[in-house]
């Protein structure tokens, strides 16, 4: 392919965003590049964005979307308008500059950044040192950040995205709200006499009550079991339970409970009957649950649901709820042999205990699935193929 077909791509973070950072915006990039492409004649057949993302994460929709242009061989050129728009990875930036464009036969070229992997050009040799710099750059960015959140927490600034059922934000302080506090009330009291945590979920459902996400499937025994869990009801909400491993992970570890932080709130039920609560829980063993490592990791290609997984199955999630989704359940065991047996090929050992750690992410529709490793693209399995998939 002689011919230079290009495509643009333009980034700008969420909080380059919040800045509202003109001279970065998506339009300015998009109008400088198509200013630089015109100027050398590079003809453009493509323009990719992400909008309010990270740099430091690397399955952006536009991003994914201009790989596989390229896989395609439709494209053998890119322009940003600098690295730090293409990745703040440094180990990302490096792969795609020094292995996989130059296997794809793909011109780069960063503009501001003077790199242009087509030429020999003195400023190509600084492109490792400016991928550091800018992953620098998102490390430091990410440090502060944490840095003020934990200064707004210990002085007593609820951070919380979201507060408990029950509670509502106004202004900077957090009270109850009458009538759902009624209700939690309730869902202490009912189990606190029956010992079974379908049976508030059953009245309320009964009295048409919405549930906390006014989800079309009611109240469920896992959300009254949350909520029963929540010390916030007795006056004392928990903020700074988890955080992130790494400002490049979405891995989030529990910080033990010397760790975290205490913010007063309204009382919503004494605190003998929250402790007598808690007795009945773990009584009933209604506290103890074993997680299976691909909770959260797997998602419905249809409607985007997370799967569940129910009696060695992975169901998704927004099909049990009713939202009229036909994706078929698989089973649980069937899918680990498949991706063992495939990273196996890939020379790492056949161990169950290894694919938590190699496994980020499955997407899994009607007819296939997407399997989202740490050390590869996505590979592609046929659904049908692999599985004995029954209704």
């Amino acid at each position: 392919m002689s011919e230079m077909l290009a495509a643009l791509y333009m980034r700008l973070s969420r909080e380059e965003s919040l800045q509202d950072a003109e001279p970065d915006s998506i339009v300015s990039q998009r109008l400088f590049l198509m200013q630089y492409a015109q100027m050398h004649g590079i003809k453009v057949v493509a323009e990719y964005a992400d909008s309010g993302v990270s740099g430091t994460k690397w399955e952006r929709c536009g991003l994914q979307d201009l790989l596989r242009m390229i896989e395609d061989g439709r494209i053998n050129t890119v322009l940003v308008k600098d690295l730090s728009r293409l990745s703040r990875d440094y180990l990302r930036t490096g792969t795609l500059l020094e292995s996989w464009f130059p296997m794809h036969g793909v011109r780069l070229i960063a503009v501001n950044d003077g790199v242009d992997t087509g030429a020999h050009s003195s400023a190509n040799d600084y492109s490792p040192i400016r991928a550091v710099m800018d992953d620098w750059y998102a490390r430091d960015i990410s440090r502060k950040v944490r840095a003020a959140i934990y200064a707004r927490q210990t002085a007593g600034i609820c951070t919380a995205a979201s507060l408990p059922y029950g509670y509502i934000r106004c202004g900077g302080e957090i009270s109850a709200e009458p009538e759902k506090a009624a209700y939690v009330a309730d869902i202490f009291r009912s189990y606190a006499e029956s010992r079974r945590l379908h049976i508030p979920a059953d009245r309320l459902n009964a009295a048409g009550i919405p549930s906390p996400r006014c989800s079309e499937s009611g109240w469920s025994t896992a959300t009254i079991r949350r909520i029963l869990l929540n010390p916030a009801y007795c006056g004392a909400l928990h903020i700074h339970v988890t955080e992130k491993t790494s400002y490049k992970c979405p891995r989030r570890i529990t910080i033990p409970e010397s760790g975290q932080i205490i913010i007063p709130v309204p009382e919503i039920i004494p605190r003998t009957l929250f402790d007598a609560v808690q007795a009945i829980l773990a009584e009933q063993a209604h506290t103890a649950r074993h997680v299976h490592w691909l909770s959260g990791r797997v998602i419905c290609g249809d409607c985007g649901s997370r799967c569940i997984i129910s009696s060695g199955r992975l169901i998704c999630g927004g099909k049990k709820r009713g939202n009229g989704c036909r994706c078929r359940s698989l089973p649980v065991d069937a899918l680990l042999r498949q991706i063992a047996d495939a990273v196996h090929a890939d020379g790492f050992p056949a161990d169950f205990a290894l694919l938590s750690r190699l496994v980020r992410r499955i997407l899994i529709s009607d007819t296939q699935l997407t399997v989202f490793v740490t050390y590869r693209k996505p590979r592609l399995y046929q659904k049908a193929d692999m599985y004995n998939i029954t209704k």
